[in-house]
């Protein structure tokens, strides 16, 4: 390559490349991840035109940069060309580098109103996730494990990850995502903010899906090892899933404490660690049909077809079989949002009346079947009143109707529960 430093700031597409850049970047929907890969491909193409040759050939215009220029760029960087740094190994096959540089080399493009010639490379082919009479044979090994109550911190929190995979096909970044908050009042439920791949909104929908007793029992587990992972830990303390051990550097961003927040890459190279030994450890107990899937995507996949059929009964007006209980959309009308909390909470209001109205009639039998029914109802009620609003809302709701400290057991708050809440 020959380097003319002159001659490239004369080309009339590097001072249009500059401004066309900026506009990018300047798109409100712009994410700091896409903005680092924006100036990474424009820093590619500078390098690009230093060479006399592909100057000459694609310099004179953003149509021919981004044109017949892409096409030429895609291919000098998949011979190894252009590279910031050189490695050690050849790359094999299709690479994420080369899909996202073509993906923004076509944005570019498309900013500039002219036709790319990046070339579309095909995606990788997913892995396999599980069989399908392995999904079934998944939860029950699933059970038979949460039932064993492992106190090691590792195995606790991974049964919870599969527990809460299976139930809502969360991805990594919507578990790393869960707090304390996100849980219901008697673990039987949990917020999920859905965060799709590649859509760059800041608005997102928040579902509420019920958690089977498997999971209940896993969260029940975890949340005192959990107490005692965070009890040296300042600040902050709300996360569900943290940090089982401290280290002095974590992917070049610094040091991290036992007891912080599980971030994705954590969250998903601990979960191929742990997978390895649970499934080692089942082997040697004498285990069969232990099909779990070694990556946690391919766990999230092994469930999607229930999601499938989920959004296909509800799009068609049936009552899905399986699906969050309440959805939760910033885009809906804020008044009739309002209207539905509030009618939750004077829901609650009437449980706590006739819950106190039965329980005095039945002289402190708790065992009634009236008194039974109105503390189901107001579980429930409870519930819902935390699915529309949070905890600090709903213990407020309650004390205000009449639940006493002592009766929050009654309305359907776990001791785990409010022991978290109160560490956190």
């Amino acid at each position: 390559m020959t380097t003319d430093t002159a001659t490239e700031d004369c080309s009339p597409a590097v001072d249009e490349l500059s401004a066309l850049v900026q506009e990018v970047l300047d798109d409100p929907d712009m994410t700091k991840s896409v903005a680092s890969h924006v100036r990474w491909v424009e820093g590619t193409l500078r390098r690009a035109l230093k060479d006399e040759g592909f100057r000459t050939r694609y310099g004179k215009s953003l149509r021919d940069l981004l044109g017949p220029g892409a096409t030429a760029l895609c291919q000098m960087t998949d011979d190894g060309q252009l590279r910031a740094r050189e490695l050690k190994t050849p790359t094999k096959g299709v690479t994420a580098s080369q899909r996202r540089r073509a993906s923004i080399l076509r944005r570019l493009a498309a900013a500039a109103g002219v036709p790319s010639g990046a070339i579309s490379y095909p995606k990788p082919k997913l892995k396999a996730t599980m069989p399908a009479w392995a999904r079934s044979a998944l939860h029950d090994g699933l059970k038979k494990e949460v039932e064993r109550k492992p106190g090691a911190p590792g195995r606790a929190r991974l049964l919870v990850i599969i527990s809460l995979v299976l139930d809502t096909e969360a991805r990594s970044g919507e578990l790393c995502s869960i707090g304390l908050a996100h849980l219901a009042p008697d673990l039987s439920m949990v917020k999920i903010r859905r965060n799709p791949q590649a859509i760059t909104s800041s608005v997102y929908t928040t579902e509420v899906w019920p958690v089977s007793p498997i999971t209940q029992a896993a969260l029940s587990n975890w949340l005192p090892i959990r107490g005692l992972l965070v009890e040296d830990l300042q600040g902050e303390r709300s996360a569900l899933l943290v940090v089982l051990h401290g280290n002095r550097t974590f992917n070049g961003q610094g040091a991290y404490k036992k007891g912080m927040p599980l971030q994705v890459r954590g969250l998903i190279d601990s979960y191929r660690t742990h997978v390895k030994e649970l499934k080692d450890e089942v082997t040697s107990r004498g285990g069969q049909g232990w099909e779990l899937p070694q990556g946690l995507e391919q766990l999230r996949r092994g469930v999607r077809e229930r999601r499938a059929a989920y959004d296909r009964d509800r799009l068609a007006g049936a009552v899905p079989k399986w699906g969050p209980a309440v959805v939760l959309n910033p885009l809906l009308p804020q008044e009739e949002e309002a209207k539905k909390t509030a009618a939750v909470f004077a829901k609650v209001a009437r449980a706590v009346d006739a819950f106190h109205q039965v329980r005095e009639a039945a002289a402190g039998d708790e065992t009634e079947p009236p008194v039974v029914r109105a503390r189901r109802t107001l579980r429930e009620a409870t519930r819902m009143a935390w699915a529309r609003s949070d905890h600090p809302t709903t213990l407020k709701v309650l004390r205000q109707a009449g639940i006493a400290d002592e009766d929050l057991a009654a309305a359907g708050y776990h001791e785990l529960m409010l022991t978290a809440l109160e560490r956190s």
